[in-house]
C-alpha cells in the first residue's frame, strides 16, 4: 500500500525517501503518522508566493501528503489534515492559474508591440461581450464608453502605451456609434452609486449644482471618443437628467417655484423644500397657525398635505420619487451611503436592535414611534379612521386600522400607547386619548408649584426686572 503513493514530482529519490518514513511510522507502535511529521511536511506550503515552477512543485507535494491524508487509519487527526492540504491546494493552483494568465497577457502585449512598433495594421473586433480583440488578441473590454485594458503589473511600460494607443485607434468608431444610441434612445437609469448607466454600464456620474435637485453630468468615457461627440453626449445627459427630475420630483420643484404675498406660506414652502418633502408638524406649528384658510388652499394645489403630525409631499412618497430624491439629497448632502431606503410597499418597521437612523427615515417618509417606524401618510390615514370611529373620545380598534399598517395586533397596541392612546377596559378593544404627554407632563408641574405651601410658588410672584 505505501507503494502505491503516486510520484507526484516525479523524482525517485525523494519519492522512496516518503514511501520509507511512510511505512516506518505505520509499522512503529502508534501504527499512526504523527501530527508533528505532517506538520513539518507541510510547513512552508502555505506561502504562495514564487514563479509557475516552484508553485507547481509546492502543488505536486502537497498531492503527495493529501493522498497520505485520506488513506484510512494512515494518519492521527486524518480528518484535520484532509481539510489543511486540501484548503493549501486549493490556493495553490488559483495562484498557479493567476501566473500562467499573467504569462499569457505579457507574451500577448509583447506581440502586439512589435507589430505596432513595425507600423502594421491591426485588425480590431469588439464581440457581443463587449470584449475587444486587436490582431486576434484579447486586449481588454469596453464597458459602457469606458475601455479597461488587460495587462499585469510586470508589462513594461511602453507596452502599455503601445497597447493603448492600438486599443482607441480601433474602438474610436464604436465609441461614436455608442454615444449616438445613448443620446438617440436615452435608455438610462440613476443608480444609488451616484452614476448614470446603460446597459448596466456607468457612463457618467452626478455633479453637485447649486442644490439638490440640480446636479450636474460628468460624463465618464475613454480618451478615444470624440471631443465634440463628448460635448454632445454632456448636454444631453444634463437635459435627460433635468426632465427625469421635473417629471418624478414636480412637486418639489413646485415649492421653490411658489410665489405668494404670504410670508407664512412661503416660509412653509421653503422649509418643507428643504426638508426634503417631509416635515414634522410641530416644528412649524406657529408658521401653520398664521397661515389662512384662503391660502391653505394653495397649499392643496401645490399637492401639499397637512396633517395631524406632518406636512409632506403624498405623491413624494411612492417608490420611484422616494429612490430619486433620497439618492440626490444624500449626494449634496453628503450623507453616509450605508443608509437603506425601506423596501418598497412596508408601511410599518421594527427596529429592535435600534440601528435604524431616524432623521434618514423621516426624509424616507417614516415616523419614528419608540422603536416603531410607521409611514407619515399611512400614519395620517389611521388618525383619520381613529376620527371617524371615535364617538364620545372613545374609539374601537378594528382589522381596518390594523390592515393599513400590516403590522401584528401586539405590535398595533403598543404603538398606540406611544401614540398617547390608552385601553379603556382590559377586556374590550376601546382606546382614549390621553392628549400630548410633553404638554401634560408641564402642566402638572405646573399645578404642582401653584400649591400655596409650594415654595416655588413664591417665586412666581417676584417682580423681577
Amino acid at each position: 500500500e505505501c507503494c502505491q503513493i503516486p510520484d507526484f514530482q516525479k523524482k525517485a529519490f525523494n519519492h522512496i525517501d516518503v514511501v520509507t518514513k511512510v511505512f516506518n511510522f505505520l509499522n512503529s507502535s502508534k501504527n499512526r503518522i504523527p501530527n508533528d511529521y505532517m506538520k513539518n511536511q507541510l510547513k512552508g506550503l502555505d506561502k504562495y508566493h514564487g514563479n509557475i515552477d516552484v508553485i507547481s512543485n509546492k502543488i505536486s507535494n502537497v498531492r503527495t501528503w493529501s493522498y497520505v491524508a485520506n488513506k484510512k487509519n494512515w494518519v492521527e487527526n486524518s480528518d484535520y489534515w484532509i481539510e489543511a492540504s486540501k484548503n493549501i491546494e486549493d490556493f495553490l493552483s488559483e495562484r498557479l492559474h493567476q501566473e500562467l494568465t499573467k504569462s499569457f497577457i505579457d507574451k500577448r502585449i509583447s506581440a502586439l508591440s512589435r507589430d505596432l512598433k513595425q507600423d502594421l495594421k491591426l485588425e480590431t473586433t469588439i464581440k457581443d461581450n463587449d470584449d475587444v480583440i486587436i490582431n486576434k488578441q484579447l486586449i481588454g473590454n469596453l464597458k459602457g464608453l469606458k475601455l479597461n485594458l488587460e495587462f499585469t503589473k510586470g508589462t513594461l511600460d511602453t507596452d502599455i502605451k503601445s497597447l493603448k494607443k492600438a486599443a482607441r485607434q480601433g474602438i474610436s468608431n464604436e465609441l461614436i456609434k455608442r454615444a449616438k444610441e445613448i443620446i438617440e434612445k436615452r435608455d438610462l437609469e440613476l443608480k444609488d452609486d451616484y452614476k448614470v448607466y446603460w446597459k448596466n454600464n456607468p457612463i457618467a456620474k452626478i455633479k453637485k449644482g447649486i442644490n439638490y435637485l440640480s446636479p450636474e453630468i460628468e460624463v465618464i468615457a475613454d480618451e478615444a471618443l470624440d471631443i465634440n461627440f463628448r460635448k454632445n453626449l454632456t448636454f444631453e445627459l444634463n437635459s435627460w437628467i433635468k426632465n427625469l427630475i421635473s417629471v418624478e420630483l414636480k412637486d418639489l420643484i413646485s415649492l421653490i417655484k411658489l410665489k405668494n404675498k404670504n410670508q407664512y406660506l412661503r416660509a412653509l414652502a421653503f422649509q418643507l423644500y428643504e426638508s426634503n418633502g417631509v416635515l414634522k408638524r410641530n416644528e412649524v406649528k406657529e408658521i401653520v397657525s398664521s397661515i389662512s384658510r384662503e391660502d391653505r388652499k394653495q397649499l392643496r394645489n401645490l399637492g401639499i398635505k397637512i396633517g395631524r403630525y406632518h406636512i409632506f409631499l403624498p405623491r413624494m412618497l411612492k417608490p420611484k420619487a422616494v429612490r430619486l430624491r433620497i439618492c440626490l439629497w444624500k449626494f449634496h448632502n453628503n450623507i453616509i451611503n450605508d443608509h437603506s431606503i425601506p423596501k418598497s410597499g412596508l408601511n410599518f418597521l421594527v427596529d429592535d436592535d435600534l440601528i435604524f437612523n431616524s432623521k434618514f427615515l423621516l426624509l424616507c417618509g417614516f415616523e419614528k414611534f419608540k422603536n416603531f417606524y410607521v409611514r407619515v401618510d399611512i400614519l395620517e390615514k389611521l388618525f383619520l379612521k381613529i376620527i371617524e370611529n371615535t364617538n364620545k373620545k372613545d374609539f374601537e380598534v378594528n382589522a381596518e386600522m390594523m390592515n393599513l399598517l400590516g403590522s401584528s395586533k401586539e405590535n398595533f397596541y403598543k404603538l398606540l400607547s406611544f401614540m398617547n392612546y390608552r385601553k379603556k377596559d382590559k377586556d374590550k378593544d376601546i382606546f382614549y386619548y390621553t392628549g400630548d404627554s410633553e404638554k401634560r407632563r408641564k402642566d402638572q408641574f405646573l399645578g404642582k408649584i401653584r400649591k400655596k405651601d409650594n415654595p416655588f410658588q413664591k417665586l412666581t410672584e417676584l417682580n423681577i426686572k
